[in-house]
Parts: structure tokens; C-alpha cells; sequence
């Protein structure tokens, strides 16, 4: 478990980049040098059911998350084994949980939905994010909105490559390029 308080005016969140370095920068340049990014899990490793990603450079990657000069949360995914966690700053934590401008904010990887739905709304969290599925969608269910912000590598569905911004007013689902597929005010 990761808890923390953070202040910021926007959290950027991502989730499986599968080590493609490049990915990685073009979500972290639509954060606007956000003080918060929180990274859904699947970090550096590809999975043994997918194509090996364009700009497949793992240790890439992992330099650049290690060198992100602000706050870096990350919920460890169904891909993300200990050799990741030994060359990552960041913990791999199984879930990641914080407080964000008097906001609760709850993060897993999603493999197991059930579980990260039940704990969502047990916890009563305002923003419950997960990945895994690399399917972009944002749905509110009770007083939670459950974001997944797609996948930065390999988008499945009929979304692009994609991350999200989540500011004080709004959240926003984007694709690399800064067009928005998806928002949903709060």
C-alpha cells in the first residue's frame, strides 16, 4: 500500500506503458509538469500476450521514471515482476491510495476488477483509477467516478493510445497528441 497527502492543481495519470519509452514522454509532456503522476501499473515489461510495442525500451523508460522530478505513484500490474521494482525509484505498490486537494483517490491495476471496484466503493473514493484493460472509460457508479485512462502503448478497443489529466474541475481522458476523447466534469 502507498498512502499520501498530495496538494496539487493536477494529477496526470497513465497506465500500461509496456517500456515504451516514447509513450512515456508524450503522456508526461500533456501533464503540463503536473506535481502528481500516478501510473496505473504494467510499466516496463511487454506481457507474453502482446507484440513487442514501438519504442520498446524498457531501461529507457525506467531511467526516465527515476529522473521525473515530482511526485511518481505507481500500483503495480499483472506484467510488473521484482526484477522491475529492482531498477525502479518508484515502489510498485499493490494499491496506491491518497488524499488529493480533499479528495480520496484509489488506484490498483484492475486485473481483478471485482475486487478493485468493491474496495473502491468501500473506501469511498471520489476517483478510483485503474488500467489493465487499455480501454479508455470514465463512469461514475454511486458517488466514485472509475477512470482508466486507456493504454500510452497498446490501446485496445476503438480509442488511440491515450492518458488523462484530472484537475480540480474536470477529468480528461486524451490522446497522446492532446486531442480529447473522453471528459467528465466533478
Amino acid at each position: 500500500m502507498s498512502a499520501s497527502n498530495i496538494r496539487s492543481k493536477v494529477l496526470g495519470v497513465l497506465s500500461d506503458t509496456h517500456g515504451s519509452f516514447p509513450a512515456w514522454g508524450s503522456a508526461v509532456a500533456l501533464f503540463n509538469n503536473a506535481d502528481a503522476v500516478l501510473h496505473a501499473g504494467d510499466v516496463l515489461y511487454h506481457g507474453p500476450r502482446n507484440d513487442i510495442p514501438g519504442g520498446y525500451t524498457p531501461a529507457d523508460l525506467a531511467e526516465a521514471i527515476n529522473a521525473y522530478k515530482g511526485t511518481i505513484l505507481i500500483a503495480r500490474g499483472n506484467c510488473d515482476a521484482e526484477v522491475d521494482q529492482m531498477v525502479l525509484h518508484p515502489l510498485l505498490a499493490p494499491y496506491v491510495s491518497i488524499w488529493w486537494n480533499g479528495k480520496k483517490v484509489f488506484m490498483m491495476h484492475g486485473d481483478n476488477f471485482p475486487l478493485f471496484r468493491q474496495m473502491a466503493l468501500d473506501s469511498k473514493a471520489d476517483l478510483a483509477i485503474s488500467g489493465h484493460t487499455h480501454i479508455a472509460s470514465v463512469v461514475r457508479e454511486r458517488d466514485t467516478i472509475f477512470l482508466n485512462p486507456g493504454s500510452t502503448t497498446i490501446p485496445k478497443g476503438k480509442d488511440p493510445a491515450s492518458a488523462a489529466v484530472v484537475d480540480e474541475k474536470e477529468i480528461r481522458i486524451m490522446t497522446l497528441e492532446g486531442r480529447i476523447l473522453h471528459s467528465e466534469k466533478w
